[in-house]
């Protein structure tokens, strides 16, 4: 069974800037949630918000994920105003829903096991949770030829350590293309990166 944690970085508005949805896949789901209830024990905080978080403190965490390669890293992000159909903004959950089936058909299609996907419930609103079961289970079952369990649940970050993890993954790569820094981005056991639109996205943005 594979396990991943997903979190984004950004907004769908249809301001200048990236949207990006992270995933994080663990073999160890114990050991993420241990970095990150160890590091709230020390700090006296109930959940970890990567924008929150100073620089030491981001990269003790870093420091501690990239110890062991018990994990990797997917993302697909949008370069908003390079959309060219402004349609896929007038509903943030049609839009979502588009870029995360880019992110998840590989680790749905390759996978030989039941697969279970954790998000934030922040993600989308709480109308939109059914959406994006139903076009995903379509996608694999219809699509892709998935004939195994596929589970996706909407968690309460502060109840996930892990999630907390994803969220601070999200960060680091919105970091890396917002402000240019590679610091962070370079150590991360990243397997898949998909920029949209492929033909027209900026890796930098000039503000």
């Amino acid at each position: 069974m594979i396990y991943a944690y997903v979190d984004e970085s950004g907004n769908l508005g249809r301001n200048e800037g990236y949207f990006i949805i992270a995933m994080l896949v663990s073999d160890n789901p114990k050991r993420l949630k241990n970095i990150i209830k160890s590091f709230c024990a020390r700090k006296s905080i109930p959940e970890v918000h990567a924008t929150d978080l100073s620089f030491p403190d981001k990269q003790y965490l870093v420091n501690k994920l990239v110890k062991q390669k018990d994990y990797s890293i997917s993302y697909i992000i949008a370069d908003k105003m390079m959309i060219e159909n402004k349609k896929l903004f007038d509903n943030n959950n049609l839009l979502f829903n588009y870029l995360f089936s880019f992110l998840v058909k590989d680790i749905i299609t390759s996978n030989i096991g039941d697969v279970v996907l954790h998000l934030d419930n922040r993600t989308q609103k709480v109308a939109s949770v059914n959406s994006l079961k139903d076009y995903i289970h379509i996608k694999a079952f219809a699509e892709w030829g998935f004939d195994k369990n596929l589970t996706i649940n909407y968690i309460d970050s502060k109840h996930s350590k892990s999630v907390q993890m994803a969220d601070l993954v999200a960060n680091c790569i919105h970091r890396k293309y917002r402000h240019g820094t590679n610091d962070f981005y370079s150590r991360l056991n990243i397997v898949k990166s998909i920029k949209f639109p492929s033909q027209t996205f900026r890796d930098r943005l000039i503000f």
